[in-house]
C-alpha cells in the first residue's frame, strides 16, 4: 500500500497559491525562529510582543506564524519577518520606504524559493 500524502492548497489573501503547513513544516518554521532569534538576540518574548501576542510561548508564536502563511501566503510571511526584524535593527526610527523593502523581500523570498520573482513595479 502506497502512502501518498498531499499538501492542501489555498490561495492567500493576494491571490496566490499557497498552501497550508504541514508537521515537517512546523518544525521547520520552529528550527527557523530558534535560529533567528538567538543570531538576532531577541527572544520569543521579544518576538511575541512584535505580533502582539499577550503570552510567548514558541507554540503560541508558531501558530500565529502559521495563520499569517495560510492568511497571505509564504511571501506575506517573510514580510511580516522582515518588517519585525526591521523595527528591531531601527527600535526609535522605523518607517520604512515601500518601495526599498519592497525590494528587500523580493530578494529575501528569491533566495528562499531559489528561483528569480517577476518583476512587480507598476509604471505609471
Amino acid at each position: 500500500m502506497e502512502n501518498n500524502r498531499r499538501r492542501k492548497s489555498t490561495v492567500d489573501s493576494r491571490g496566490a497559491p499557497s498552501r497550508l503547513l504541514d508537521d515537517a513544516d512546523r518544525k521547520q518554521l520552529r528550527a527557523f525562529l530558534k535560529h533567528w532569534l538567538r543570531q538576532v538576540e531577541r527572544t520569543p518574548g521579544d518576538l511575541g510582543q512584535a505580533l502582539g501576542l499577550p503570552a510567548a510561548p514558541l507554540s503560541m508564536l508558531l501558530d500565529e506564524l502559521v495563520r499569517t502563511n495560510d492568511k497571505l501566503g509564504p511571501a506575506g510571511l517573510v514580510e511580516r519577518l522582515c518588517l519585525i526584524n526591521e523595527r528591531w535593527e531601527c527600535p526609535g526610527d522605523f518607517d520604512p520606504d515601500p518601495a526599498v523593502l519592497g525590494d528587500q523581500l523580493d530578494l529575501l523570498l528569491e533566495a528562499i524559493q531559489g528561483e528569480p520573482v517577476q518583476d512587480r513595479s507598476v509604471s505609471g
